[in-house]
């Protein structure tokens, strides 16, 4: 049985965590953590203690899964590193600072870090890697859609849809919404278009437009539930790896492996 703490346990997917967790018999989440000023700190959360501080439960625990925010995330793996925990993240809008810190502590403990835990959305990488690489002369364009309170945008998965593309294309130029007389649209141009509103949970788009006809690959989020199965499958997958920065690829590969 793995042992699990998880920080931001109180938030949306903290509780969609301890949901997938009761559902699987191979883990189980053994507390919470949330900031001092949360109102479920010394409560509980579907019968797991909230806690107001990581160092209270981290020795009790064998792996952490964090969905905080990027300054919570860096707090708590500053404090818990010397535990040596498999510490898998799903917290986005990281700066380019706190990710070579990430890559640091990587090197003395297992770390998965993804900006999307879904399976199917992280097989969509892949798809739009295919694409890219078939469809070399198509234009692209980016369009994501989430829930009014998403504080970030881009969104983590968006950008990471980005960087897919541009890895096979390394001469496009991003840019963010269009406004005003811009002129045409340039060859090597790839706009990446935020929507907020609603309660959307979390949409993808791409769009491969060519002449006389374009492709769409999209990717949709009917729940949170799917983040959190992700999660749980990511901290299954860590617990048996040693120290090193792991992300998605590395599951999907695992799963890969089983299906051939």
């Amino acid at each position: 049985m793995l042992k699990i703490v998880v920080c931001g346990t109180a938030g949306r997917m903290g509780r969609e965590i301890i949901s997938a967790a009761q559902k699987d018999n191979g883990i189980k989440v053994i507390a919470g953590v949330e900031e001092k000023a949360n109102a479920f700190v010394g409560k509980k959360i579907e019968d797991v203690p909230v806690f107001d501080d990581i160092l209270k439960v981290i020795e009790k625990s064998d792996a952490v899964i964090e969905f905080t925010s990027s300054k919570a995330t860096m707090e708590n793996l500053k404090k818990t590193a010397k535990f040596r925990k498999p510490y898998c993240i799903g917290t986005t809008g990281f700066t380019e600072k706190e990710i070579k810190q990430i890559k640091m502590f990587a090197k003395k403990i297992p770390i998965f870090l993804s900006p999307n835990m879904s399976v199917g959305v992280n097989h969509l990488f892949n798809l739009v890697k295919n694409t890219v690489e078939i469809l070399p002369e198509y234009d692209i364009e980016i369009v994501e859609t989430h829930h009014r309170m998403k504080k970030d945008a881009p969104s983590g998965t968006a950008l990471k849809i980005a960087n897919v593309i541009k890895r096979i294309r390394p001469d496009v130029k991003f840019i963010y919404g269009r406004q005003g007389l811009k002129g045409e649209r340039t060859k090597n141009e790839i706009c990446i278009n935020a929507v907020r509103g609603g309660d959307v949970v979390g949409e993808h788009r791409i769009l491969f437009l060519g002449q006389g006809e374009f492709l769409e690959l999209r990717h949709y989020a009917t729940s949170r539930q799917c983040f959190a199965w992700g999660t749980i499958q990511a901290v299954k997958f860590l617990a048996k790896q040693g120290p090193g920065l792991y992300s998605m690829e590395d599951l999907l590969k695992n799963i890969y492996a089983k299906i051939h």
